[in-house]
This record gives C-alpha cells, sequence and structure tokens, in this order.
C-alpha cells in the first residue's frame, strides 16, 4: 500500500511539473518546399510580444465586509414590535419605578436577581427577561444594581433607555434570632 501510495504521489508530482513547464511551445514544422511554392506569397508573421504575468498577490480588505464573529440577526438591528404583543410575561404588568429590587446572586457566569412587585411577589429576574410595561430587557446584573434597557423607535431611529434598579440596603436592620429559645438577641 505504501509503495503504491509513493508511486501515485510521484505521478502527480511529475505530471505537475509537465504542467508548470514554462519552455516555450515548439515552433511547427517548416512546411515542405512544394506546398510553399503553390501557396500564394504572405506576408510574415508578425511576432507579438506577450506581457510579463505578474503573479496575483492577494490581501484582504474587511472594508464592507460582516464581522464573521458577530451574529447577522445582531446587525439587522432590535425590530420592536408594540409593547402590548412583546411581552407575556408577570413583569410586565408593571412600570419599572414600581418594582423594587431585593436580592443579587452574583460571583457566577449567569447572575440571578429577585425583583419585588407592589403586591409583595417575588420574581427571579436574569439576563433578557422582559421586565416592564415597555418590555424592557435585563441587560446587566451587578452586585448591588440591575439594568433594564428599554427600546422605543420614534422619527425612525431606534431610542434605547437603561433604567437603572439599585438594591437599597435596609435601614433598620433585622434582629438576631436565638433559634434554639426563639428569643431575640438584642431583648
Amino acid at each position: 500500500m505504501k509503495t503504491f501510495k509513493a508511486t501515485m504521489t510521484t505521478a502527480a508530482l511529475a505530471l505537475s511539473l509537465a504542467a508548470c513547464d514554462d519552455a516555450p511551445p515548439p515552433a511547427p514544422a517548416a512546411a515542405s518546399p512544394v506546398a510553399a511554392a503553390a501557396a500564394p506569397a504572405k506576408a510574415a508573421p508578425v511576432a507579438v510580444a506577450e506581457p510579463a504575468a505578474v503573479p496575483y498577490v492577494y490581501t484582504y480588505n474587511p472594508v464592507g465586509k460582516r464581522d464573521p464573529f458577530r451574529s447577522p440577526v445582531d446587525e439587522i438591528g432590535p425590530i420592536t414590535p408594540s409593547p402590548v404583543t412583546s411581552c407575556n410575561e408577570p413583569l410586565c404588568a408593571f412600570d419599572l419605578d414600581q418594582l423594587k429590587l431585593v436580592a443579587v446572586v452574583t460571583g457566577d457566569a449567569n447572575p440571578i436577581a429577585m425583583v419585588e412587585d407592589p403586591v409583595g411577589r417575588g420574581h427571579i429576574v436574569r439576563r433578557n427577561t422582559r421586565v416592564g410595561r415597555q418590555g424592557g430587557k435585563v441587560t446587566q446584573i451587578l452586585r448591588d444594581s440591575v439594568t433594564v434597557t428599554e427600546v422605543f423607535s420614534g422619527n425612525g431611529e431606534i431610542i434605547k433607555n437603561p433604567v437603572t434598579l439599585q438594591l437599597k440596603p435596609d435601614d433598620k436592620q433585622d434582629p438576631a434570632y436565638n433559634m434554639m429559645t426563639g428569643k431575640n438577641y438584642g431583648e
């Protein structure tokens, strides 16, 4: 099998060298004097000099081409349907100023936060969770805040409005309980 591969490789190399030969093709054979006498007198052919072949050098020009590392969907831009149909989640029933950031869990690749609605129910939010009546998305979760970006389309342009929900520290600390007796330590 190895000799067959070596033979085929040698044959392919020989054919490629023969095809790339830079020698000019052989001149046509001279016609016999009888045929030359029978043919009418023609003007001698003029040798035309061919321009020297310049090797083509490729250069990459990224102008006008899309970035191969970005999604083509991102380049189209956000499509904003009407806010009523864009969000069917429970947090879309409230305005952003009605929601209260209660807790944040970071230090992970996917941080999460807990938002409390006016009724007092807690809702877990992650990145890309829809929040608010305008159908905003959670774009950033930090250790003390959550950023919700609302997208509006007006006058033919897209307007992004980032709104930050801050984690408010408690003014009054919860009393420490003794789990055994159920009494406060402060008492």
